[in-house]
Protein backbone atom coordinates (compact mmCIF):
# COMPACT_ATOMS: atom_id res chain seq x y z
CA UNK A 1 0.00 0.00 0.00
CA UNK A 2 1.28 3.47 -0.80
CA UNK A 3 2.83 5.72 1.81
CA UNK A 4 0.27 8.36 0.85
CA UNK A 5 -2.59 6.07 1.89
CA UNK A 6 -1.23 5.91 5.44
CA UNK A 7 0.01 9.52 5.66
CA UNK A 8 -3.36 10.76 6.95
CA UNK A 9 -3.43 8.11 9.66
CA UNK A 10 0.11 8.93 10.77
CA UNK A 11 -0.60 12.66 10.85
CA UNK A 12 -3.85 12.17 12.78
CA UNK A 13 -2.16 9.87 15.30
CA UNK A 14 0.59 12.45 15.79
CA UNK A 15 -1.96 15.26 16.28
CA UNK A 16 -3.88 13.20 18.86
CA UNK A 17 -0.67 12.31 20.72
CA UNK A 18 0.46 15.96 20.87
CA UNK A 19 -2.77 16.79 22.69
CA UNK A 20 -2.40 13.89 25.11
CA UNK A 21 -5.60 12.41 23.72
CA UNK A 22 -6.12 8.79 24.85
CA UNK A 23 -8.17 7.97 21.73
CA UNK A 24 -6.73 5.70 19.07
CA UNK A 25 -6.92 6.85 15.46
CA UNK A 26 -9.60 4.22 14.80
CA UNK A 27 -11.71 5.45 17.74
CA UNK A 28 -11.36 9.06 16.60
CA UNK A 29 -12.35 8.10 13.05
CA UNK A 30 -15.38 6.25 14.45
CA UNK A 31 -16.43 9.48 16.18
CA UNK A 32 -16.05 11.39 12.92
CA UNK A 33 -18.04 8.75 11.04
CA UNK A 34 -20.75 8.86 13.67
CA UNK A 35 -20.85 12.64 13.47
CA UNK A 36 -21.13 12.51 9.70
CA UNK A 37 -23.93 9.96 9.72
CA UNK A 38 -27.09 11.86 8.78
CA UNK A 39 -29.07 9.61 11.12
CA UNK A 40 -26.88 10.46 14.11
CA UNK A 41 -27.96 12.99 16.68
CA UNK A 42 -26.42 16.45 16.58
CA UNK A 43 -23.42 17.12 18.80
CA UNK A 44 -24.16 18.24 22.31
CA UNK A 45 -22.72 21.53 23.54
CA UNK A 46 -20.16 19.59 25.56
CA UNK A 47 -19.12 17.46 22.58
CA UNK A 48 -18.72 20.56 20.39
CA UNK A 49 -16.67 22.28 23.08
CA UNK A 50 -14.46 19.20 23.52
CA UNK A 51 -13.74 18.94 19.80
CA UNK A 52 -13.05 22.67 19.48
CA UNK A 53 -10.73 22.70 22.51
CA UNK A 54 -8.77 19.51 21.92
CA UNK A 55 -8.42 19.41 18.12
CA UNK A 56 -7.66 21.77 15.27
CA UNK A 57 -11.34 21.71 14.25
CA UNK A 58 -13.22 24.98 13.87
CA UNK A 59 -16.95 25.77 13.99
CA UNK A 60 -16.90 25.61 10.19
CA UNK A 61 -15.55 22.04 10.41
CA UNK A 62 -18.59 21.01 12.45
CA UNK A 63 -21.23 22.11 9.94
CA UNK A 64 -23.42 19.50 8.22
CA UNK A 65 -21.64 20.25 4.93
CA UNK A 66 -18.24 19.63 6.52
CA UNK A 67 -19.54 16.40 8.09
CA UNK A 68 -20.70 15.19 4.69
CA UNK A 69 -17.36 16.13 3.10
CA UNK A 70 -15.50 14.19 5.82
CA UNK A 71 -17.81 11.21 5.38
CA UNK A 72 -17.22 11.22 1.64
CA UNK A 73 -13.44 11.58 2.05
CA UNK A 74 -13.30 8.73 4.57
CA UNK A 75 -15.34 6.52 2.22
CA UNK A 76 -13.13 7.42 -0.76
CA UNK A 77 -9.90 6.84 1.20
CA UNK A 78 -11.15 3.50 2.48
CA UNK A 79 -12.26 2.39 -0.98
CA UNK A 80 -8.89 3.37 -2.44
CA UNK A 81 -6.97 1.59 0.33
CA UNK A 82 -9.09 -1.55 -0.09
CA UNK A 83 -8.57 -1.47 -3.85
CA UNK A 84 -4.81 -1.12 -3.38
CA UNK A 85 -4.83 -4.02 -0.88
CA UNK A 86 -6.78 -6.25 -3.29
CA UNK A 87 -4.70 -5.19 -6.30
CA UNK A 88 -1.45 -6.05 -4.49
CA UNK A 89 -2.78 -9.37 -3.12
CA UNK A 90 -1.98 -12.70 -4.75
CA UNK A 91 -4.43 -15.30 -6.03
CA UNK A 92 -4.15 -18.95 -5.06
CA UNK A 93 -2.53 -19.62 -8.43
CA UNK A 94 0.05 -16.85 -7.94
CA UNK A 95 0.90 -18.10 -4.43
CA UNK A 96 1.14 -21.65 -5.78
CA UNK A 97 3.62 -20.49 -8.41
CA UNK A 98 5.56 -18.31 -5.95
CA UNK A 99 5.98 -21.13 -3.42
CA UNK A 100 6.29 -23.96 -5.95
CA UNK A 101 3.35 -25.83 -4.44
CA UNK A 102 0.02 -27.14 -5.72
CA UNK A 103 -3.15 -25.08 -5.29
CA UNK A 104 -4.62 -27.69 -2.94
CA UNK A 105 -1.58 -27.29 -0.69
CA UNK A 106 -2.11 -23.52 -0.60
CA UNK A 107 -5.78 -23.98 0.34
CA UNK A 108 -4.77 -26.41 3.14
CA UNK A 109 -2.23 -23.87 4.41
CA UNK A 110 -4.98 -21.25 4.54
CA UNK A 111 -7.28 -23.59 6.49
CA UNK A 112 -4.44 -24.54 8.87
CA UNK A 113 -3.75 -20.85 9.56
CA UNK A 114 -0.33 -20.81 7.90
CA UNK A 115 -1.54 -18.22 5.39
CA UNK A 116 -3.82 -15.23 5.84
CA UNK A 117 -6.47 -14.58 3.18
CA UNK A 118 -8.67 -11.54 2.71
CA UNK A 119 -12.33 -12.15 3.50
CA UNK A 120 -14.22 -12.96 0.31
CA UNK A 121 -17.83 -13.19 -0.72
CA UNK A 122 -19.37 -16.32 -2.20
CA UNK A 123 -17.74 -17.36 -5.44
CA UNK A 124 -15.00 -14.75 -5.24
CA UNK A 125 -11.34 -15.53 -5.76
CA UNK A 126 -9.29 -16.08 -2.61
CA UNK A 127 -6.69 -13.34 -2.23
CA UNK A 128 -3.58 -13.52 -0.06
CA UNK A 129 -2.01 -10.21 1.06
CA UNK A 130 1.53 -9.84 -0.25
CA UNK A 131 2.99 -8.84 3.15
CA UNK A 132 3.12 -12.49 4.24
CA UNK A 133 5.57 -13.47 1.49
CA UNK A 134 9.25 -12.59 1.40
CA UNK A 135 10.94 -13.79 -1.77
CA UNK A 136 9.57 -17.28 -2.36
CA UNK A 137 9.00 -17.98 1.34
CA UNK A 138 6.12 -17.51 3.76
CA UNK A 139 6.86 -15.28 6.74
CA UNK A 140 7.59 -17.71 9.61
CA UNK A 141 5.28 -18.02 12.61
CA UNK A 142 2.00 -17.03 10.95
CA UNK A 143 0.22 -20.14 12.27
CA UNK A 144 0.69 -18.75 15.80
CA UNK A 145 -0.14 -15.16 14.88
CA UNK A 146 -3.09 -15.33 12.45
CA UNK A 147 -5.59 -16.93 14.86
CA UNK A 148 -4.86 -14.16 17.39
CA UNK A 149 -6.08 -11.34 15.14
CA UNK A 150 -9.44 -10.20 16.53
CA UNK A 151 -12.22 -11.14 14.09
CA UNK A 152 -13.49 -7.56 13.83
CA UNK A 153 -10.09 -6.07 12.86
CA UNK A 154 -10.10 -4.88 9.27
CA UNK A 155 -7.57 -6.50 6.88
CA UNK A 156 -6.05 -3.06 6.21
CA UNK A 157 -5.36 -2.68 9.93
CA UNK A 158 -3.71 -6.10 9.91
CA UNK A 159 -1.59 -5.16 6.90
CA UNK A 160 -0.56 -1.90 8.53
CA UNK A 161 0.22 -3.68 11.80
CA UNK A 162 2.37 -6.34 10.12
CA UNK A 163 4.37 -3.91 7.96
CA UNK A 164 4.97 -0.92 10.25
CA UNK A 165 8.04 -0.67 12.45
CA UNK A 166 7.49 -1.22 16.17
CA UNK A 167 9.67 -0.02 19.04
CA UNK A 168 8.91 -3.25 20.89
CA UNK A 169 10.53 -5.19 18.04
CA UNK A 170 13.75 -3.16 18.03
CA UNK A 171 12.37 -0.86 15.34
CA UNK A 172 11.48 -3.70 12.96
CA UNK A 173 8.09 -4.48 11.49
CA UNK A 174 6.53 -7.76 12.64
CA UNK A 175 7.30 -9.18 9.17
CA UNK A 176 10.95 -8.05 9.41
CA UNK A 177 11.23 -9.32 12.97
CA UNK A 178 9.90 -12.76 12.11
CA UNK A 179 12.03 -13.07 8.96
CA UNK A 180 15.12 -12.21 11.02
CA UNK A 181 14.35 -15.10 13.39
CA UNK A 182 12.75 -13.01 16.14
CA UNK A 183 10.51 -14.69 18.71
CA UNK A 184 7.00 -15.33 17.42
CA UNK A 185 5.68 -14.74 20.94
CA UNK A 186 6.83 -11.10 20.83
CA UNK A 187 4.64 -10.46 17.78
CA UNK A 188 1.78 -12.56 19.17
CA UNK A 189 1.67 -10.41 22.32
CA UNK A 190 1.44 -7.25 20.20
CA UNK A 191 -1.34 -8.83 18.15
CA UNK A 192 -3.23 -9.53 21.39
CA UNK A 193 -3.10 -5.79 22.18
CA UNK A 194 -4.97 -5.03 18.94
CA UNK A 195 -8.09 -6.36 20.62
CA UNK A 196 -7.87 -3.60 23.22
CA UNK A 197 -7.43 -0.68 20.81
Amino acid sequence: MSTEAFDHTTRLESALNRRGNPLSVDAFMDILREMSDPASEPLSTGERAFLLETTDLTEEDLTPQAHEAVRMQVAEDRALAEKEARDSALTTGAVSELLGRQGASIRRSKLAGDLYALPTGNGRTTLFPAWQFVGSQVVPGLRTIIPNFPQYVHPLTIQQFMTEEKEELDGRSPVGWLCAGGAVEAVASLVAELGYE
